[in-house]
């Protein structure tokens, strides 16, 4: 499903300082943060730290919302090196509060610890070891949600690339080449074997400003709110997307990030034969939606914040599907990591 624009919170950060002092007993200065679908409120509480405070989207429910947290604690627990914003409780001991808007309508409402790091975003050049650091960090993460399982984990997603067909309808908003090029990317996906992949659940959005960085490598992973059951293969294909950007060799980049991630979680034949369509998919997509985004808010330049990243790679990428596929191969050509 895609976003209504009549789901997205619109609180100000007066109220949402009201509500984190009612709910939390946190107050100080707030700052709004970018999101495409919740509000977010960076504060800065004199005695705990910097903290996030998170207005979820109308459409968002408590079970959606447990199935993020639990994940979240789950790669916290099992991926040592990664950071995983950690949950404050509300006064009332659970996970998250409410607020209601002028209208009457209920919002949740969470606080989030606050993690120290640069997103990827920034970072430039980026280097084989920040590639590598990626590849096994997705790894980890989805080894860690291998078995893990939740009621609230099948759903319906525009983000999830077994939906990218839902964007479809918004090709007609692209000019030519991009408009030829997005149809054929989806003319590709409907291709794919979806019972031949692994599946489980995954992050499902590791772009380049949920990815936190430090001394060159990704340290930390935000916002778990596209997680979803899904092709295990799109959490790769997300990552790689986002990681090539701005990348003057992306192929290069992407061999360095696949070996390194499927020297801990071993890539299938059939998963190595799909990821760079998906990766195709994906960038389409965000070409799709950031159409739709600019016709529907075109006073929010973070609705389109990778439009042209994902037009430069889609150029440097057209035509190189046959040199994609023998790069993925190549990178899977190395023994498994054996360490624990």
């Amino acid at each position: 499903m895609t976003i209504s624009p009549e789901s997205i919170p619109r609180f100000s950060a007066e109220e949402a300082l009201a509500a984190g002092l009612d709910r939390y007993g946190i107050c100080g200065p707030a700052s709004a943060l970018p999101s495409e679908r919740d509000q977010n409120f960076l504060i800065r509480d004199a005695e705990r730290g910097k903290l996030v405070l998170k207005i979820a989207n109308r459409e968002d429910s408590p079970e959606l919302l447990d199935l993020q947290h639990q994940a979240m604690r789950r790669v916290s627990e099992s991926c040592r090196d990664l950071q995983v914003q950690a949950i404050l409780a509300a006064r009332d001991g659970t996970d998250f509060a409410s607020i209601h808007s002028a209208s009457g309508v209920r919002h949740w409402v969470r606080v989030f610890e606050w993690i120290e790091g640069t997103v990827l975003a920034q970072c430039h050049p980026r280097g084989a070891a920040m590639m590598e650091s990626i590849g096994t960090c997705m790894a980890q993460v989805d080894v860690a949600l291998r078995d893990f399982s939740h009621p609230a984990m099948h759903r319906v997603l525009q983000w999830d690339l077994r939906h990218a067909g839902l964007a479809r309808d918004k090709v007609a908003l692209l000019h030519d080449p991009w408009r030829s090029r997005a149809q054929r990317a989806f003319d590709d996906w409907e291709t794919i074997d979806w019972r031949s992949l692994r599946h489980g659940v995954i992050h499902g959005d590791a772009n380049d400003y949920n990815v936190l960085t430090a001394r060159g490598r990704m340290c930390g992973l935000l916002d778990f709110g596209d997680i979803v059951h899904s092709a295990t293969a799109c959490e790769l294909a997300i990552a790689l997307a986002y990681a090539m950007l701005h990348e003057h060799d992306p192929l290069g980049a992407a061999f360095t990030l696949i070996r390194a991630y499927h020297r801990h979680n071993p890539l299938t034949e059939p998963e190595q034969q799909v990821l760079f369509p998906l990766v195709i998919a994906r960038l389409s997509a965000s070409l799709c939606y950031s159409a739709h985004n600019r016709a529907r808010n075109p006073h929010d330049p973070y609705q389109v914040v990778t439009e042209g990243a994902a037009r430069a790679l889609l150029d440097r990428l057209d035509g190189s599907a046959q040199k994609a596929s023998a790069v993925v191969r190549a990178a899977c050509a190395v023994r498994r990591n054996r360490s624990p």
